[in-house]
């Protein structure tokens, strides 16, 4: 049983960013040379990360969906992705790979892996069921909440059934009975993001600074080719 701890390394390449492997000081030094409008960027993004919800995905078939998945995470502030991989493997398209590059992307091959790693986090697990009597704008935020999305032809998978602490079902008023699983991803990290920064406060909902700032150390080193020597010159010249 194999549990990629956020390693940006997988059978089918680099995904995903994993700040651990960057310098610490990487930010401090590699920053002046950005211009203003791209420090600010890196900087915004980083200052509005949270690891209060997360999303978690299972073997989700097609490539497209893989993309739209990691870009609403990114573009709703989501630090963290945790991908389960059973029948299908992890197959993001090129666009998904530029975004990932700026997640945290937790890779397993169980369920009971994925669970145990969120639970040790202190996260409660909510699946979304189109039977399930708890509306998405009814989902406590209280604790730390992963949302469990399963494949575009299954749905979340019965071996999670166990697992889910809260089902809930996205409310809809139309003809239709369904969505794609990226845009059930898309408006229920919307829903949880801001209902979570607004009962929580930022103190609570944001990203630990420690957190931010080694983010964005690993940011400024992922958009370089050579950032180690660049990082190394950088501090020759520091030393007196």
């Amino acid at each position: 049983m194999t549990h990629h701890e956020n390693s940006g390394e997988s059978p089918e390449g680099k995904i995903g960013v994993d700040p651990a492997q960057y310098p610490a000081d990487a930010w401090e030094l590699l920053s002046p040379s950005m211009t203003e409008a791209r420090r600010e960027r890196l900087l915004r993004a980083a200052n509005n990360r949270t690891g209060q919800i997360r999303l978690v995905v299972q073997d989700i078939h097609h490539p497209h969906n893989v993309s739209a998945c990691l870009r609403s995470a990114e573009a709703f502030g989501v630090a963290d992705v945790d991908v389960v991989c059973l029948k299908e493997k992890f197959r993001p398209s090129t666009v998904a790979k530029g975004v990932a590059d700026w997640l945290r992307i937790h890779k397993f091959d169980s369920i009971d892996a994925c669970v145990a790693h969120l639970r040790a986090k202190g996260y409660v697990l909510a699946a979304g069921y189109p039977d399930a009597k708890v509306s998405m704008f009814d989902l406590p935020v209280d604790r730390p909440v992963a949302v469990v999305f399963g494949n575009e032809h299954e749905g979340v998978a019965r071996e999670w059934r166990d697992h889910i602490d809260i089902p809930f079902t996205i409310p809809m008023v139309g003809l239709v009975e369904s969505l794609n699983i990226s845009v059930s991803a898309a408006v229920t990290l919307n829903q949880l993001t801001r209902k979570a920064r607004q009962e929580l406060g930022d103190g609570r909902y944001l990203l630990p600074e420690a957190e931010r700032n080694a983010l964005l150390s690993a940011w400024a080193c992922r958009q370089l080719r050579s950032w180690e020597t660049q990082i190394e010159n950088l501090r020759a010249r520091r030393i007196p």
